[in-house]
């Protein structure tokens, strides 16, 4: 074979090789502004006064975020998200109805914060950083380390013990939620749920342990 062909030969199966180590990458999913928390930014455009009314109506006051410990936003923004989505509220203009949607103290720091040509991005980040963040953080993490079994069924005595054990279950993985990353998994909630049954009887354990 001539040095030329070799050459290129050579080139052509370093080309392949090359082709062949680099790893597949399927193409990114487009964007759904119903699905995608934190939110991004967009702009905000008007909304017509009587689509606000619907919205309103559909929500009512029973599931307006307060800004309580284990009232966690992100479950009310997926339902904002639905009705949005159902009464075709456009991501530019979730920034009009996201006020309707709070109450008590989550209302009054939205009055006193968020500004009225701020993005829904924005508000929703201000409001998630206080709340989840700056006033309820420690009390998350204080029952994450110290919320007992004992304690649960003494709250609760008129349930039975797999009742109490789901009590416990649900207000430790909220907790686990809303802690963040250095607490996801299951690893992690199966240990917080171990300390917290001990000291209990035998059948304590063994019902956590089958549930987990």
């Amino acid at each position: 074979m001539a040095p030329a062909a070799a050459a290129a030969a050579s080139a052509t199966g370093s080309a392949a090789s090359n082709s062949i180590s680099v790893p597949f990458r399927p193409p990114a999913l487009p964007h759904n502004p119903y699905k995608t928390l934190p939110p991004r930014w967009s702009r905000n455009d008007r909304l017509e006064a009587n689509t606000i009314t619907q919205f309103s109506k559909i929500w009512g006051n029973s599931k307006k975020y307060t800004g309580d410990a284990y009232d966690l936003l992100d479950d009310k923004i997926k339902i904002f998200f639905s009705i949005c989505w159902q009464v075709d509220i456009k991501e530019e203009e979730f920034h009009a109805v996201f006020p309707r949607i709070l109450t008590g103290q989550a209302e009054m720091f939205y009055i006193q914060v968020v500004e009225r040509d701020d993005s829904f991005a924005s508000a929703y980040t201000a409001i998630k950083n206080h709340f989840d963040h700056d006033v309820h953080y420690q009390h998350y993490y204080t029952d994450w380390t110290t919320t007992t079994f004992a304690q649960t069924r003494t709250e609760n005595p008129d349930k039975g013990l797999h009742e109490v054990l789901q009590i416990l279950l649900d207000k430790l993985q909220l907790c686990q939620r809303v802690l963040g990353k250095n607490f996801e998994g299951e690893d992690a909630l199966r240990t917080t749920v171990i300390n917290a049954c001990r000291g209990g009887s035998f059948q304590t354990y063994d019902l956590q342990l089958k549930r987990i």
